[in-house]
């Protein structure tokens, strides 16, 4: 096995770099950006400017107190600098000529006089003290701001990288499809596809949806339906189905058995023991697969890999929800996807699977008692792949994304999603607590422009606008990568999806981490640190 190094090496080294400089997508992408600088520039440099005036202190005489300059010297004839007033006051030197009629009496008033020229003289330089301090005091308050911005600019940059590396990968990962090594029967791995279905309410898409996997171009297959209640409307889809393609190696299981908090491993519990083949594929009901799908997921099942998961996307569907999670899909989720997941081909240990279609070695799962073991986290697929991972096996993406194509979008339950998730990464793994909120666009662009703003002297506003510009035609790139072409509906309405996403992830985080406590078909969980779930008792005690 190649070390992370190497494989960077031999991946960079491979010649596929020319489509960058030649789409259409890259040249609108940077006459846009090109033209927001001209802009930016033309703003900074016309913006006024406040220049500080040096304020040249007046004479110290007033007309209270005495000319100490010659009777005959006019105002233009002084010099610049006036000489300084003499130690002692006329009232001194009078007293001082009178020194032997009044004896004691001077002396004491001498006295008192240099008291208090001693006072004057150290108030002065504890003046002369405090100033510097304060100085001294502004100076470490100015490095420090120095520091944060510098900070922030190199964290803003490395975003910027993880741009540029997701859609290159996207763009040479993503739709290649793979053949399976052996063209032969018997050398081919077998799959057990676990279905979990909870058919109440009922999605209208589901028939469309399951027929897809009794359609599956492999040789090798079998379909196991997981139905929670005994009475559940799925149930006759799946009979119809089966009756329909009796060549189809298909059953279904009812009841599921109870093995944690977890209601989906709880579903498919009775169909992962029934499973007869050396791989398990967990898919949602939601999903869509085309006929090569599983030939491409087990194409990049290679010796040294546990699991691969297909990346989330959805079906071009009519409706503005249904834009929103496109949007969010084939942007901010995919840009992070994609890059964990080529941390994870490169062998840094990196786990980004999701469990919407997720293909495992059974055998691996069976050494910790099968999937009866992670009954404990709601986020199963992440510790799947977490376990997978720490006995030494690779995780890998397909080049085909999932699409869900479920029949009902609703915008509420879409944020109820997101904010499901959030909950979930923050308890998994807690340093996303930090990380998450400055990761998003308008939040890490009003901090990367005061950072512009006191390193660079940029224009605040300006700045902002260039980073939330590019931000979004970056994501316009990834989506046109993702969707595998252009996406089907506007640019109108993909700036409307676009804005609305990128504001609302704000108010998601804050939800999240205000509310820890998850709802998930019909039942309520409170997660510890760790993802560990417990049933939250919503049951109301009547005195």
């Amino acid at each position: 096995m190649l070390s992370p190094a190497r494989r960077v090496g031999a991946w960079i080294s491979e010649k596929d770099w020319a489509w960058a400089f030649s789409s259409t997508a890259y040249r609108s992408w940077a006459w846009n950006v090109g033209v927001l600088l001209l802009v930016s520039s033309a703003a900074h440099h016309n913006l006024p400017t406040t220049s500080s005036s040096v304020v040249t202190p007046s004479s110290p005489s007033s007309p209270s107190s005495p000319s100490l300059a010659h009777p005959s010297s006019s105002p233009s004839s002084s010099p610049a600098h006036p000489p300084p007033p003499p130690f002692l006051p006329a009232t001194l030197a009078s007293a001082t000529s009178s020194y032997d009629s009044q004896g004691p009496l001077l002396s004491r008033k001498l006295a008192d006089l240099e008291r208090v020229g001693i006072r004057s003289s150290s108030s002065s330089q504890n003046s002369i003290f405090n100033g510097s301090s304060s100085s001294s005091t502004m100076l470490d308050t100015q490095l420090l701001k120095v520091l944060v911005a510098i900070f922030i600019l190199v964290f803003w940059t490395v975003f910027w990288i993880i741009h540029v590396i997701s859609i290159i990968y996207g763009y040479r990962k993503l739709h290649r499809r793979r053949a399976l090594p052996m063209d032969g029967e018997p050398g081919v791995m077998g799959v057990s596809i676990l279905k979990p279905l909870v058919g109440t309410p009922m999605d209208p898409n589901l028939m469309t949806n399951l027929e897809t996997f009794f359609t599956l171009n492999y040789p090798k297959f079998e379909l196991l339906f997981c139905i929670q209640e005994e009475g559940d409307p799925s149930i006759m889809i799946v009979q119809q189905l089966m009756k329909k393609h009796p060549h189809v190696d298909a059953s279904y299981f009812t009841g599921g058995v109870e093995v944690g908090v977890n209601p989906k491993i709880n579903n498919m519990q009775p169909g992962y023991l029934a499973a007869k083949h050396e791989l398990v594929l967990v898919s949602d009901s939601g999903l869509l697969m085309k006929e090569d799908t599983l030939t491409d997921m087990v194409a990049h099942m290679t010796p040294d890999v546990g699991i691969v998961h297909q990346m989330p996307f959805t079906c071009d569907r009519k409706g503005w929800p249904a834009i929103l999670e496109k949007v969010y899909f084939g942007t901010s989720h995919a840009r992070m996807y994609l890059f964990l997941g080529l941390l994870d081909a490169f062998g840094f240990g990196v786990n980004c699977c999701t469990g919407m279609s997720c293909l495992m070695r059974k055998k691996v799962l069976d050494e910790d008692g099968g999937i009866s073991a992670f009954g404990v986290y709601l986020a199963e697929d992440y510790f799947f792949a977490k376990y997978i991972q720490d006995r030494g096996w690779g995780i890998r993406i397909s080049s085909q994304p999932a699409c869900q194509n479920a029949g009902t979008t609703r915008v509420k339950g879409f944020l109820s999603r997101l904010t499901r998730w959030c909950k979930l990464r923050i308890a998994m793994v807690p340093h996303t607590l930090l990380l998450e909120p400055v990761s998003e666009c308008m939040v890490l662009g009003l901090i990367a422009s005061w950072a512009g703003a006191v390193l660079l002297h940029a224009d605040y506003l300006t700045f902002f606008l260039f980073h939330t510009l590019t931000w979004s035609l970056a994501d316009w790139i990834m989506l046109n990568i993702v969707q595998n072409g252009p996406p089907p509906f506007s640019k109108f309405e993909f700036v409307i999806s676009w804005l609305f996403r990128e504001i609302s992830a704000i108010f998601i985080f804050v939800h999240a981490v205000w509310n820890p406590v998850i709802s998930w078909r019909h039942k309520s969980f409170k997660l510890r640190w760790g993802g560990i779930a417990e049933p939250v008792n919503t049951k109301v005690a009547v005195m």
